[in-house]
């Protein structure tokens, strides 16, 4: 009897990730073989991962064409196409996924069950697999899935290194963290906060716990290294991509074309000029480089319309949170064609989740131990990071698990934390009782 209770612990965790594989399937099932046309990322994805196989370099030029360098997207996501076009063949990548969102979802359980409860946590975890934008995104070929999963990993890594510090836990938790930024370059500066949390939680010294986080910040730079050296060597800079065309994009967010004073719209008139003249440059590899001095300039013409309207645009933020949080609707074309009452119920649905999950983010972080401090801590660092910028739904889906630990905080009563609950496995996920 006491043999088969390991198993029948692991049964649930089991049930929910083949629960989010499942509503993958069905997703590219309705979406079709050509699954929203409009996200053109995807065929920008997939030129770079065929650029890696065909021809062993980063760049979208295909077999025989000259090298062009690329200014905009980080080789995180295409490596992962590459190697499974290469492995299992590309029409599987829906399929490898589907798997990579059934990891999320036990990540959600391994992280959330200590501050929780088994059971509390199985909770998270079947938020997360009955989430539909998860599976929506899944079904695309999207950097999302595979940044949720680097998250949710990074944090799990990363709070075992600083609980029990070693150097293989350190190593992996910085890979992890590499990874994720070459990713979504936005989680470049999440190593720093990490190590703030880890410090300023005081349940080890910073003596004992430097030495790890000094190889862990040396791994995460080691990851980061061969793009680092691919930027300098293509474009004479450490890093490139569109911070200024989001700025840009962003002052315009929530700002109808009839609302603009003549200072707006003459820099939204010179600021569309710039970009048709990158798409009318003669070939891809002065594109390339165009790209790159578009951006500077779209950075600039931002900073100077912040300055002239710096209240109308702090305001216009409260449309890019929501927009963030919950503007994004999982269904074809964005739920264009759903009815408005299915529109409406959505919005509401997404902000209940946020609002709920940021109270019991808050209700965990007074514990002060650095796994209860996360989920509150990245949430807010998403946010914060994105007021300023463009604003999609998508962006906010990595941190999505650690709001869900948040929503379940706060609809069940407080814990101290016993050991019995500490793992999925443990007492509680297992139906007894926990000792006082």
């Amino acid at each position: 009897m006491t043999a088969t209770r390991p198993a029948r612990s692991y049964l649930p965790i089991a049930a929910l990730a083949l629960l989010a594989i499942a509503l993958t399937a069905a997703y590219a099932a309705a979406l079709g073989p050509d699954p929203e046309p409009r996200r053109d990322d995807q065929v920008q994805y997939l030129a770079l991962a065929r650029g890696l196989i065909e021809r062993g370099e980063f760049t979208r030029a295909g077999a025989g064409e000259p090298f062009v360098p690329e200014p905009l997207r980080f080789p995180g996501y295409p490596l992962l196409l590459a190697a499974v076009c290469r492995t299992v063949g590309c029409e599987r990548i829906v399929a490898v996924q589907a798997v990579l969102l059934a990891l999320a979802v036990v990540l959600t359980v391994r992280f959330g069950a200590p501050a929780l409860g088994g059971r509390r946590a199985l909770v998270a975890g079947a938020l997360v697999a009955a989430y539909p934008t998860f599976a929506y995104f899944a079904a695309l070929t999207l950097s999302e899935i595979a940044a949720t999963v680097l998250l949710a990993g990074a944090c799990v890594a990363f709070v075992a290194m600083a609980e029990r510090p070693s150097a293989p836990r350190a190593l992996v938790a910085g890979a992890l963290l590499g990874a994720l930024a070459l990713t979504r370059p936005f989680f470049l500066p999440l190593p720093l906060l990490l190590a703030a949390l880890a410090l300023g939680s005081r349940r080890r010294s910073a003596r004992s716990l430097a030495p790890a986080l000094l190889l862990a910040i040396a791994a995460f730079g080691a990851v980061l290294a061969p793009q680092v050296a691919y930027s300098l060597t293509s474009f004479g800079r450490p890093l490139v991509g569109s911070l200024g065309t989001q700025l840009w994009l962003g002052y315009f967010q929530g700002l109808a074309p009839a609302d603009l004073d003549d200072f707006q719209r003459a820099e939204a008139d010179a600021g569309r000029a710039a970009i048709a003249r990158l798409e009318n440059a003669a070939d891809r590899r002065t594109q390339a480089y165009a790209f790159v001095a578009l951006d500077d300039e779209l950075r600039a013409r931002a900073l100077v319309l912040m300055a002239h309207d710096p209240l109308g645009y702090l305001a216009r933020g409260a449309v890019r949170s929501v927009v963030l949080w919950a503007g994004e609707v999982p269904a074809r074309d964005a739920g264009a064609t759903l009815p408005d009452a299915v529109r409406s119920a959505w919005l509401a649905l997404e902000l209940s989740f946020l609002g709920v999950g940021l109270v019991g983010s808050v209700r965990l972080a007074r514990r002060g131990d650095l796994r209860a401090l996360v989920p509150l801590a990245l949430v807010l660092f998403v946010w914060a990071l994105s007021f300023p910028l463009w604003a999609e739904g998508r962006f906010s889906l990595p941190a999505k698990p650690l709001l869900a630990i948040g929503v379940v905080a706060a609809l069940s009563a407080p814990r101290p934390g016993g050991p019995s609950e500490a793992r999925p496995g443990g007492r509680a996920a297992r139906g007894g009782a926990s000792r006082p």
